[in-house]
């Protein structure tokens, strides 16, 4: 008979120690900013308006609109106040009956799948619906607490590759 390696109560500590069960029963809850939060300089804000003089002369010149023309300045200083604005923290919570996001539960059967994401700091998971148009969920977390929300997530719902469409990266490019 082949003796078995007789393993010591302080070395399954250990062993417990490096290699944290996460109960995935149990609901897991946080706080994070509802979205990035971008840094725009002065040449940004002057970049834009001369877009939108830009658009307006096209509008006038070419369209002959002056109603069109006399919104795009509307247009860029809402666009402008609303990304101004800081970002509200948002409650989170992921349970076994789906993702709460600011008290609103969104079921696991309303997503396909699920993705990771990350712009600067902030970490993110893209929740895919199910239903064609529908749009994809975003949460946010910090690092502390991503392997436990991914774990979560991924215990529900398949996890893929999401790569950012064009749409996405034009977003990105002008810190909209």
């Amino acid at each position: 008979m082949e003796e078995q390696p007789h393993v010591t109560d302080t070395e399954n500590t250990q062993q417990d120690a490096a290699q944290p069960m996460t109960d995935l029963s149990q609901p897991i809850a946080w706080q994070a900013p509802e979205g990035v939060q971008a840094h725009r300089t002065t040449g940004w804000y002057i970049a834009v308006g001369f877009v939108v003089l830009a658009l307006m002369a096209l509008a006038i010149f070419v369209f002959n609109s002056w109603t069109f023309a006399i919104l795009l300045p509307i247009m860029a200083v809402a666009l402008v106040l609303l990304r101004s604005k800081p970002s509200v923290m948002v409650n989170y919570a992921i349970s076994p009956k789906g993702v709460y996001v600011a008290d609103r539960l969104y079921d696991f059967s309303e997503f396909r799948a699920f993705g990771l994401g990350q712009d600067g700091d902030q970490h993110s998971a893209i929740l895919l619906p199910v239903k064609r148009f529908s749009p994809a969920l975003t949460i946010y977390f910090s690092e502390a607490e991503g392997e436990t929300i991914v774990d979560m997530l991924g215990a529900r719902l398949p996890m893929q590759e999401i790569a950012p469409d064009a749409l996405e990266k034009l977003i990105r490019i002008i810190r909209l």
